[in-house]
């Protein structure tokens, strides 16, 4: 556990406070710093940490400290720039698999998280070296050290004597503490963007007098817009229309929240790294480093260790009309509304927001990622998440930097705003990409014009309830393209539905409308209007402007001949100038819908049988072997370990051996080699149905004359009842992590079928999709199988793959699913080291 910038403990963190810092392992080096820290804590801080006087730490009890033995004693240190503000370290208890943790955090930032990180980093340590629980002895007075333990997420057990709390908790027991995690994390990283988005003073570092340039752009839109103080930068300006120019960052008198940046790349470091001795909270970098000497990780790093934010670089700027500010290059007056999309390219960035502000669609946020060196998607998904004008998101991502916390985070905020994405480049590339998106409840769309036709309708429209959709249509031609658009986009039609023409006048279609609205058997409408003259396109619109305004189902309108964007000025109901990208988006509509109701009303898989310390046993026991393949009998304890069910059966050497076996399970029973080839027959290597004693010789006999040393040990095991073969598969990525594969079963199992992915850990009503989008689905509900038992199981392995990352790869194939229940009959599972950072709150 060395302290470099390769060591997976080392992390850049966000502390409460939205501020940032950097965790890493403590070493003999930090002795001096240590005992500075000490020096400058209250008696009353120090006393609580160690239960006694203590106004000076010795130069012994620091370099003891700040000595870690890997297996025994470990220790972090919390750093602020170079200043050491919060240290925490735990011993092994001699003999023992449970360690005693002890913390000190600065007295000057107390109540920013710190011991809390402190905790869960240093948790992760003692897991990698066998440590299963912390014990910890607090003062009964200290009520901030004790809800630091309370609220951290593992079980607690207090026992309180003479004026001291013995405080014990196990850290295998992690279901609580992954929720507390997450739900720290959020927080921290929302007001980390809050520090960044919402700026109460802003500088222009390369602002310009000269017209048609970048600085002098940025200048125009920020000194317009925003109504804080703003100061405009450039050595190269004494004065920029009415206000004084600063030679430098460093110059502006008053403090400075935010740093717009677009200043050539030769200086570009040396600016940022005024805006962090300037003590800048954030900056956007408008400037492109590429091509450059520029050495952007580097840059990113200091300014994150000192507390600075980076969007950006190559980023095309930030607007929010919400809170008045516009920091983009494109010069548009966007309207006031609830929706936020991030982008990732500049130049599509500028056309989005013309193409929006034709629209009059309404944004809260929008924001260029450029590069994304530091700020990602995943950092503004926290904070829209708590923003109360955002109600919906749209992202534009061309790379995941993070796609596991992507996964995780966007799942989340998507079950109370539905997220509306566009991915090319890398970010396109991949079933596992696919499996990201569909756990999340990600809506994809294909376009940026499909993003910006689904963002609107999301964000005035109520999510339907069901698939059917009411036709109102004045033209018979517009409405076979509708009918057809509306069942490719997986809906169904109403087919009694008021008739229209095109004499129908304002009154005839706010009727039909309004009635068909009342409907219990129609979940949204579609209103198709082809004016035979253009005067009698605002009458019309107003009525059913209407109607509309206050129905609780969605309302789509098309105009033939008109422009896409609202159906009159300042009207919720959208209108499209052709029915299939309406159809479309109603599609997505109830499929974001069918997502969100099974994700929250589906009950839980009852996990409490499952035995995680069982199962890492044995896979800490196949980390020692160098093949790191597991065994028959240690793959299938790992899998029951989480209640997953096996053909009952063992293995066999011997044919005595494979006889006896039989006959503990019971006959009938089946025969497999330990390695087998392609078929379904004894000199392949497996045998059915198999009946007695005799049965079970001749078997033995034939697979072994046939494979040899292949053949052992061969597994007997009971028959189970038939049903559809099925597989169920983890693999790890070495991007994404753990993907599971749900498919046909069969020894060509990937040949038949290529099989449908989701990211672990799995809902039932994930799970339940899963099966539906695989071909198991189809061929359970043809032999009118119920898929319950199947759900299950993928849940359980789904549980294990996320709990144990040492777990590289099982396999589960055959799965037998059959009325009576769901069976692993072939299990096959590898292990390796994790080569992935340990999941920790990070940025890096």
């Amino acid at each position: 556990m060395a302290a470099t910038e390769e060591s997976p403990w080392v992390a850049e963190v966000v502390l409460s406070d939205g501020e940032s810092a950097l965790v890493r392992p403590m070493t003999p080096h930090d002795a001096a710093a240590l005992r500075e820290f000490h020096s400058r804590q209250s008696s009353e801080s120090i006393y609580r940490r160690f239960f006694s006087p203590k106004p000076e730490m010795t130069p012994g009890m620091a370099t003891y400290f700040t000595s870690i033995a890997p297996d025994d004693r470990a220790a972090l240190a919390v750093m602020s720039g170079d200043e050491l503000i919060g240290w925490a370290s735990y011993e092994r208890w001699p003999g023992r698999d449970d360690a005693e943790v002890a913390f000190m955090v600065d007295d000057g930032h107390q109540g920013n998280g710190i011991a809390t990180l402190l905790l869960e980093h240093l948790a992760a340590i003692a897991r990698s070296n066998g440590i299963r629980r912390f014990t910890a002895e607090t003062l009964g007075e200290n009520r901030a050290m004790l809800s630091v333990f309370g609220k951290a997420g593992w079980p607690l057990h207090r026992r309180f004597e003479s004026g001291v709390f013995d405080l014990d908790f196990d850290l295998t027991d992690d279901a609580g503490f992954v929720d507390s995690v997450e739900r720290r994390e959020q927080r921290s990283d929302s007001r980390a963007m809050a520090r960044l988005l919402l700026p109460r003073s802003i500088a222009v570092i390369g602002a310009s007098a000269t017209p048609g340039t970048v600085g002098a752009e940025l200048w125009a839109h920020v000194d317009t817009s925003f109504t804080g103080p703003r100061y405009a930068v450039n050595p190269g300006h004494e004065r920029i229309g009415q206000v004084a120019s600063y030679r430098s960052v460093v110059d502006v008198p008053d403090d400075v929240s935010l740093a717009i940046v677009a200043v050539p790349t030769e200086v570009l470091e040396q600016v940022i790294a005024e805006c962090v001795a300037r003590g800048v909270r954030g900056a956007i970098i408008v400037t492109d480093p590429q091509g450059s000497d520029v050495d952007v990780g580097a840059m990113v790093s200091s300014a994150r260790r000192s507390g600075m934010r980076i969007i950006g670089p190559t980023s095309f700027g930030v607007a929010s009309p919400t809170t008045g500010l516009q920091a983009a290059l494109v010069d548009v007056t966007l309207p006031q509304g609830n929706v936020a999309i991030s982008m990732q390219s500049g130049s599509l960035g500028g056309s989005l927001l013309r193409k929006a502000a034709d629209m009059e669609l309404g944004l809260s946020w929008f924001v260029s990622l450029g590069d994304k060196a530091d700020v990602s998607g995943n950092d503004l998904l926290q904070f829209w998440a708590d923003d109360e004008s955002t109600a919906v998101v749209g992202l534009y991502t061309e790379a995941f930097g993070n796609p596991r916390k992507f996964a995780r985070i966007a799942r989340r905020v998507a079950l109370t705003r539905p997220i509306i994405a566009v991915r090319t480049g890398a970010a396109a590339v991949g079933g596992a990409v696919d499996a990201i998106y569909r756990r999340a409840g990600v809506i994809e769309v294909p376009t940026v014009a499909a993003l910006l036709d689904t963002v609107r309708v999301f964000s005035t429209q109520p999510i339907p309830s069901g698939p059917r959709v009411a036709l109102l249509t004045n033209s018979r031609s517009p409405g076979l393209l509708a009918g057809a658009a509306i069942t490719a986009a997986g809906l169904e039609q109403v087919l009694d539905v008021p008739p229209l023409s095109f004499r129908s006048d304002a009154v005839e279609f706010a009727d039909a409308l309004a009635s068909t609205l009342g409907r219990d058997d129609v979940d949204a409408v579609m209103v198709i209007h082809a004016p035979a003259f253009e005067r009698d396109l605002g009458i019309i619109a107003d009525q059913v402007d209407r109607a509309a305004r206050t129905a609780a189902k969605p309302v789509v309108a098309v105009v033939i001949g008109s422009r896409d964007g609202p159906l009159c000025p300042g009207s919720p109901v959208p209108s499209f100038s052709f029915p299939e990208p309406a159809a479309a988006v109603l599609g997505r509509m109830w499929a974001y819908s069918r997502w969100r109701s099974a994700e929250m009303d589906a009950p839980a898989t009852d996990l409490t049988d499952v035995r995680p310390d069982d199962a890492a046993t044995v896979i800490e026991r196949a980390l020692q072997q160098p093949a790191g393949r597991l065994s028959f009998a240690d793959a299938r304890a790992v899998i029951e370990a989480y209640g997953v069910r096996v053909a009952a059966g063992g293995e066999a050497d011997t044919v005595d051996d494979a006889v006896t076996a039989a006959r503990a399970v019971g006959y009938p029973v089946a025969m497999k080699a330990h390695r087998r080839r392609i078929g379904r027959s004894a000199q392949a290597g497996i045998a059915l149905d198999l009946a007695d004693d005799d049965d079970v010789v001749a078997a033995f006999d034939t697979i072994q004359a046939s494979l040899g040393d292949d053949a052992l040990p061969v597994t007997v095991q009971q028959m189970v009842p038939p049903g559809v073969d099925a597989r169920v598969r983890m693999r790890v990525d070495d991007r994404i992590g753990p993907v599971l594969e749900v498919g046909l079963g069969g020894v060509q199992a990937d040949v038949i079928d290529a099989g449908a992915q989701r990211l672990p850990p799995l809902s039932p009503a994930s799970a339940r999709a899963l099966v539906a989008d695989s071909r198991v689905g189809a061929a359970l509900a043809e032999a009118g199988l119920p898929d319950d038992s199947f759900v299950d199981t993928i849940v359980r392995i789904a549980q294990l793959a996320f709990r144990h990352d040492a777990l590289h790869e099982i396999e589960c194939n055959p799965v037998i699913v059959s009325r009576e229940g769901c069976w692993a009959v072939d299990i096959h599972a590898t292990v390796s080291a994790p080569t992935a950072p340990p999941p920790l709150r990070r940025l890096n």
